[in-house]
């Protein structure tokens, strides 16, 4: 399960980076399996990162904010749920880009259930590529935003959750073309997601895998405009290689927009799938995702990272970006924050075809 909401596209474009869970182990004593019970007990019951946010984007330019996390267990009797994650990201550009997001990623009744909730606001100043025949080339515009969404998932067998969740967004979209009209635009989507998760922990996983399938969809009866449904479909591997600092990580992603898909509701490249794109140039109704990334963690609060992949898109904005391969190449350092649980931040830089990215990271990308 992740926490950030994967219905939003307007959220996703702000970030150059992903926040995911960091690591705890899936032990009885969900402590690391080798601490000591004077070591557990003088845990703190809430563990508090204040980190700080700098950023450079080839489209939102230099950016400087906040990114405070709380990790905590919901019940100290429960022993078998991971911990939970609350936080905050707000930031501010050079561009006059802002967005504040607050989420939740709850785990409780001996990780039988796990939820996540997210809301947040921003104003976005950002690009699209227009390949016309009298002149081509980007098109600035600006997005202001207000979002909410809530996901229950519920273990059903072994590891398996189904799950259930709704989102909604308010989205002013406003191009830079004469005479251009602000679009005002209501999204509300009702879904389901099933996730597959045999990870050996759910934070910072060195083995097993875990796949997720969510359909949303943003049906007439709720008031859409845009009627349309959105398949969206993950699938991340670990590997040890050879030793136990070590991991290998792979990723297999696809998103499929069915029906009259929003210019918000498209899928843009970078970002998780694939780094190295930052412009905004290629997007779709359909993209497909595979990347591979190698952590090596020669120290203890020091580490790498180096990654490569490809990516596609259809139902392009434009129609000789269809099928197009998008590599993406890049590398980066990781420094743990959290040694309970991994917690990384990090920065990674990227290339791809005819751009290139820089990114802060708290987390791994996936």
């Amino acid at each position: 399960m992740k926490f950030y909401p994967r219905f939003l596209g307007v959220l996703l474009l702000v970030f150059n980076f992903s926040i995911t869970h960091a690591q705890v182990p899936s032990t009885p004593s969900n402590s690391g399996g080798s601490d000591s019970v004077a070591d557990s007990t003088a845990e703190k019951k809430v563990n508090f990162i204040p980190v700080p946010y700098i950023d450079y984007n080839r489209s939102l330019g230099f950016s400087i904010g906040a990114v405070p996390l709380m990790m905590y267990d919901l019940s100290e009797k429960d022993t078998i749920s991971p911990s939970s994650l609350s936080g905050g990201v707000g930031f501010y550009s050079t561009t006059d880009s802002w967005f504040v997001v607050q989420f939740n990623a709850f785990y409780f009744n001996r990780d039988n259930y796990r939820a996540t909730l997210a809301g947040g606001t921003g104003n976005i100043n950002f690009q699209f590529f227009l390949d016309n025949p009298i002149s081509p080339g980007y098109i600035d515009y600006n997005t202001t935003a207000d979002f909410f969404m809530i996901e229950l998932q519920r273990r059903v067998y072994k590891k398996l959750y189904l799950g259930l969740n709704y989102s909604y967004s308010k989205v002013n979209t406003k191009f830079d073309i004469d005479n251009s009209p602000t679009q005002v635009d209501f999204f509300n989507s009702i879904g389901a997601v099933a996730s597959l998760d045999i990870r050996d922990n759910v934070y910072y996983p060195h083995k097993g895998f875990i796949a997720d399938i969510n359909y949303s969809s943003f049906p007439g009866f709720l008031d859409n405009k845009y009627v349309s449904e959105k398949i969206e479909v993950d699938y991340n591997h670990f590997f040890k290689p050879g030793n136990d600092r070590d991991i290998i990580a792979s990723r297999l992603y696809a998103g499929f927009g069915i029906g009259d898909l929003n210019f918000n509701q498209q899928f843009v490249v970078g970002r998780t799938d694939i780094r190295g794109y930052s412009l905004g140039k290629y997007r779709g109704n359909q993209i497909v995702a595979i990347q591979a990334e190698y952590r090596y963690n020669p120290f203890k609060k020091l580490g790498f990272v180096g990654f490569g992949g490809l990516a596609t898109i259809f139902g392009a904005i434009n129609e000789s970006d269809n099928g197009l391969l998008l590599p993406g190449l890049g590398v980066g350092f990781r420094y743990v924050v959290f040694e309970k649980n991994h917690m990384n931040v990090g920065l990674d830089a990227a290339v791809g075809k005819g751009d290139w990215g820089i990114y802060f990271k708290i987390g791994e990308s996936f």
